[in-house]
């Protein structure tokens, strides 16, 4: 085992909050720096061995065999201006301690292997607020529609309860390819995660029955597996339209579809003030190439 250099101890405002995007967020590390790092032992929690998923807690010790320096900032690049443009555009809510986007689709959240742009470094060299936003949830780099980030670590925090406790209502929309037999229901399906096997949940309802064999859908996750609603599709028959991860469509009516048709449309929950937050985010132009 690697001997350790430096560690960190984790105090009740920093619980709760992924390993992985507390070290991002916290060293100004990378994303795929952070995942090696852990893979390979450099980075331990409590003397162990640990997944980039694992939810830190009050007390834990975070320990690292190698430098990394806090304070050395990120290499000054200056953010594209298409991209810093659809960002300012995108805000659809903000408040002292947090912000909401609608994410528009074919952009990562976080940067990774092969990526060149993501949210995080344009929200980082971009300098529209105060405070470095913090990420406290994600989409896919497909998926369009709802993304918040907080403006603090105490509102950071707060989300990070508010999701692993199910008090934040998510709804999205998709177009899927066949039609569900009844027009609500429930899909009930294992879902892997991290090398595990968990049962996930999924409410649907039919908002439109449409043309092609295809049915504009409403997804409500009441639990939060990763990529659910793609695989829970997939499962039951009606993969989600452009899903070129789990469904290579052969149709020739679908497969020039380059976007993947699922749109997170509506986010509910109470704020740190108790107040009731509803935000509901357009759907994309090219769906109503369909709807």
């Amino acid at each position: 085992m690697a001997k350790h250099i430096n560690s960190i101890v984790i105090t009740e405002i920093e619980s709760n909050t992924r390993l992985d995007r507390y070290l991002v967020n916290s060293l100004n590390i990378p994303q795929g720096l952070v995942q090696k790092d852990l893979r390979k032992g450099l980075i331990r929690v409590n003397e162990k061995k640990i997944s980039g998923s694992y939810r830190i807690q009050e007390e834990d010790i975070i320990q690292f065999a190698k430098e990394y320096s806090e304070n050395k900032p990120k290499e000054k690049i200056p953010p594209n201006k298409k991209d810093l443009g659809l960002l300012k555009k995108s805000i659809i809510y903000s408040c002292d301690d947090f912000f909401i986007i609608n994410k528009w689709n074919k952009i990562a959240v976080q940067g990774g292997s092969g990526l060149k742009t993501n949210l995080d470094d344009i929200l980082y060299h971009g300098h529209l607020f105060k405070n470095r936003p913090l990420l406290v949830h994600r989409l896919d780099k497909d998926t369009s529609g709802i993304l918040i980030f907080a403006l603090n670590r105490k509102s950071a925090k707060y989300f990070s309860d508010l999701f692993s406790e199910r008090k934040i209502e998510k709804i999205y929309e998709a177009i899927v390819i066949g039609e569900p037999k009844d027009n609500e229901g429930i899909f009930e399906n294992h879902v892997e995660e991290d090398g595990k096997t968990y049962l996930a949940e999924t409410k649907y309802k039919i908002i439109k029955r449409l043309p092609n064999d295809l049915t504009h859908i409403e997804l409500r996750p009441t639990t939060g597996r990763k990529h659910q609603l793609r695989i829970h599709c997939k499962l039951n028959g009606l993969p989600i339209l452009g899903d070129n991860k789990y469904y290579l469509p052969i149709s020739k009516v679908y497969k020039n579809e380059n976007n993947l048709l699922l749109h997170a449309k509506k986010i509910i929950f109470n704020d740190q003030n108790g107040v009731l937050v509803k935000v509901e985010a357009k759907l994309p132009k090219y769906f109503f190439n369909y709807i």
